[in-house]
């Protein structure tokens, strides 16, 4: 046998002998501490207010002292709907699938726009790489200038677009500010700031996909957070739609991810949030037991973190449309920086 092919099957070997060595010291922790930690009281709250984002508030989420907020009315309702409707219609023209890069969506989900997700585009092949950045960001720019107008019989005319309207709202409401992220490097152009998304029954998650958008500890000074402001729901393909209400839209489990230990003494449970199997997800919801739900109307708002568990609920009929961004918390003195 050729010396190459014997020192990479010893390699092969050898990794996968470490792999199990790794996950059977894990096992044994887990046996003997596991247990996961939640956070109770008003760590565990989900903070309802109207139609205006308040800094308490956001600043609370932001350190990790409530679990999600969810701002009733934050958009028209009316114009939320017709939005959905405009934007249910488009998605079959042009759409990409959510990436992994950044949490486990399940298939359900589909996004559209001007650009494809930025982790979409940091997975191209290196020899194009360059290519599809530059067309990326050229795409942000026509996303951005194009969801601000919309046709009508008397003419183009403005609107405000919902995460623009979000943007300005973080931007006030946040005592450093907030905006586009940007390139560290180069031109420092913006990414994107935020995108359409679309789900469409019969969801494959009957109950939701349990999953979190990053891995990591709960930190104080920073995090990952995620908002969407939900446009159409999927009874709202009717004509006769009541807009007032409410369907549940979301779980969220508080879990209290706080130091190394006690990610480590629960690390392959945890693993499941970035995993489509159907026992991990069975493991995860017996594990997890009851979540926090959130229902909604056109035209909420909902900030959570994206480093707790949560589920999009799944439904048999209909399309669910709403627009999402993530924001990135670095500290109670910089800015929070917006992309998609």
């Amino acid at each position: 046998m050729n010396q190459g092919f014997k020192n990479t099957g010893s390699f092969l070997a050898s990794s996968a002998e470490k792999a199990q060595a790794l996950r059977t010291l894990f096992q044994w922790i887990e046996k003997r501490y596991g247990g996961l930690p939640f956070d109770k009281g008003p760590a565990a709250e989900i903070i309802t207010c109207h139609k205006v984002l308040h800094t308490s508030d956001l600043k609370r989420l932001m350190q990790h002292q409530a679990t999600a907020i969810h701002v009733k009315g934050f958009y028209d309702s009316q114009a939320a709907i017709e939005l959905g409707k405009e934007l249910a219609h488009e998605a079959g023209a042009r759409n990409w699938k959510v990436s992994t890069s950044r949490g486990l969506e399940s298939s359900d989900v589909s996004t559209l726009g001007q650009h494809a997700p930025y982790n979409v585009v940091a997975a191209s092949p290196k020899d194009i790489r360059s290519q599809a950045e530059n067309e990326y960001f050229e795409g942000v720019q026509k996303e951005l200038q194009r969801r601000r107008t919309v046709a009508t019989e008397h003419g183009v005319r403005h609107r405000l677009w919902p995460l623009d309207l979000l943007r300005l709202s973080l931007d006030e409401a946040w005592p450093a500010g907030a905006g586009l992220a940007r390139e560290s490097k180069g031109e420092k152009r913006p990414f994107g700031g935020g995108l359409p998304r679309i789900m469409k029954g019969p969801t494959r998650w009957r109950k939701g996909f349990i999953h979190v958008d990053e891995m990591g500890i709960l930190n104080p000074q920073k995090g990952l957070f995620s908002a969407n402001i939900y446009l159409q729901m999927p009874d709202d393909i009717r004509e006769n739609a009541d807009s007032s209400t409410l369907q549940k839209i979301l779980e969220i489990w508080p879990v209290a991810i706080r130091s190394r230990w006690d990610w480590y003494r629960n690390a392959l449970l945890l693993a499941g949030l970035a995993s489509q199997d159907a026992e991990d997800q069975m493991r995860l919801r017996f594990c997890l037991g009851a979540p926090l739900s959130i229902a909604v109307a056109p035209g909420d708002l909902i900030l959570i973190c994206a480093q707790r568990p949560h589920a999009a609920v799944g439904f048999q009929t209909g399309v669910r449309v709403s627009l999402q961004c993530f924001v990135q918390h670095n500290g109670q003195d910089q800015r929070l920086l917006i992309d998609s």
